[in-house]
C-alpha cells in the first residue's frame, strides 16, 4: 500500500461568504487574513491518492487547522462525488442519500468524532479505511467534508458554517479495466475552432474519455512537425497529473505561444501529433494538420513589392524620358 506523504503544506482554505457552501476542495482559497474574525478552516492534504489490496486496512491521517480567532466546533461527513459533466474536472458532491456512486467509499471510511478546535490549533486526525475483501479491482473515491460552527454562547462576525473537503482516491489492485479514448483533438484561436492561423498564440484542446472502471492520470505531449517532417516544438499535456473519473470526459487545454515556440517563426503546413500514456504503460494517440499563414504580413509584402515594381518602372520611364530629351537637344544643335 502506498500512502500519500503528509508533509504537504496546508492548502484548501475556505471562508464562508454565503450560505452553507461546499468548497471545491484543493482549489479553494480563503480571503480571510489571520487578524480577521470569522469561521475558517484549512486541511492537508487536499487529495489523498492511495493504493490497496482487497481486504486491506489503510491507516493514514488528515490534518485540520482552525485559522479563525476563536474556537470552532468541527463535524465531518463522508460523501460520494461524480464528474459534474462540464468536462473541466469539477466534482459534483452527492449530498442526497438517494444518489449512489458505483465507486463509493462511504462505507469504507470510519467517521471522525465531533471536535472542538482552539484558535490556530492543528489536529492530526487518524483516518482508517477498510477495503472490502470482495472489492473489485479499479478506482474508488469519495470526499470527507468538514463543517465548522461557533460554540454556543460565542459571537462571530460570520454566523454561517463553512464546509471544505479532502478528496480520497483509492485504487484497488488487480486487473482493472483501463481504457482511454481521444473523443476529440482540435485547435482554437480566440475560442473558435480552426485549422488555419495567422500566427501564434493558439490553443490545442483534447477531450479524453475514460471508458474504464478506474480513474486515470494521462500525461504526454504534442509534437509539432513542419511540412518536411522536422520537429519544431513540443507541448506537455496534463503535466499536473489531473484525474479523469471513470465513465466521464475531461477536457485539457494548452496554449501555444512564444514560450513554447521560442524565437522561431511559423509558416506553412504543420502536423501536431498527440501521444498520451496512462495506466500500465498504455498509450493513446491522435494527430491533426494545420496551417500558419501570416496573411497580414503577406499582404504587406505584396504591397511593398508592388510599390517597388511601380517605383522602378516610374524611375526607368523618367530615365528614358531624360535620354530622349538629351537626344532631341543634341539633334537641334
Amino acid at each position: 500500500m502506498k500512502q500519500l506523504r503528509h508533509a504537504l503544506p496546508f492548502v484548501a482554505v475556505f471562508t464562508i461568504i454565503s450560505a452553507v457552501v461546499v468548497a471545491p476542495f484543493s482549489y479553494a482559497v480563503s480571503t480571510a487574513q489571520p487578524n480577521q474574525s470569522g469561521l475558517a478552516l484549512e486541511i492537508a492534504p487536499p487529495v489523498l491518492n492511495l493504493t490497496a489490496n482487497p481486504g486491506e486496512v489503510i491507516n493514514t491521517q488528515i490534518a485540520i487547522r482552525d485559522i479563525a480567532n476563536s474556537p470552532l466546533i468541527v463535524t465531518s461527513e463522508i460523501n460520494d462525488f461524480t464528474a459534474s459533466g462540464d468536462e473541466n474536472g469539477n466534482p459534483k458532491v452527492l449530498t442526497n442519500t438517494d444518489e449512489k456512486s458505483p465507486y463509493s467509499i462511504t462505507s469504507w471510511v470510519s467517521p471522525f468524532p465531533k471536535m472542538t478546535l482552539k484558535s490556530r490549533q492543528v489536529e492530526n486526525l487518524p483516518l482508517k479505511i477498510t477495503v472490502p475483501s470482495n472489492a473489485a479491482p479499479g478506482g474508488y473515491y469519495g470526499v470527507i467534508r468538514f463543517t465548522a460552527t461557533a460554540p454556543e454562547g460565542t459571537t462571530s462576525s460570520v454566523s454561517l458554517a463553512p464546509s471544505l473537503g479532502a478528496l480520497v482516491m483509492i485504487r484497488v489492485k488487480g486487473d482493472a479495466y483501463e481504457k482511454l479514448t481521444i473523443a476529440e483533438f482540435y485547435m482554437t484561436a480566440n475560442g473558435k475552432k480552426s485549422t488555419i492561423f495567422e500566427g501564434i498564440p493558439f490553443d490545442f484542446v483534447e477531450r479524453i474519455e475514460n471508458q474504464g472502471n478506474v480513474y486515470e492520470q494521462p500525461s504526454g505531449n504534442i509534437l509539432i512537425k513542419n511540412m518536411f517532417g522536422k520537429p519544431v516544438a513540443s507541448v506537455n499535456v496534463n503535466s499536473e497529473y489531473r484525474n479523469i473519473l471513470p465513465k466521464s470526459v475531461r477536457k485539457f487545454n494548452q496554449t501555444f505561444d512564444k514560450s513554447a515556440l521560442g524565437n522561431g517563426m511559423m509558416f506553412g503546413k504543420y502536423t501536431a501529433e498527440l501521444t498520451l500514456t496512462y495506466g500500465n504503460k498504455q498509450t493513446v494517440s491522435s494527430s491533426l494538420t494545420f496551417w500558419v499563414i501570416p496573411w497580414k504580413l503577406i499582404i504587406l509584402g505584396i504591397v511593398v513589392l508592388v510599390g517597388l515594381v511601380i517605383g522602378i518602372r516610374m524611375a526607368i520611364h523618367r530615365y528614358n524620358e531624360r535620354l530622349v530629351g538629351k537626344s532631341r537637344r543634341s539633334r537641334r544643335r
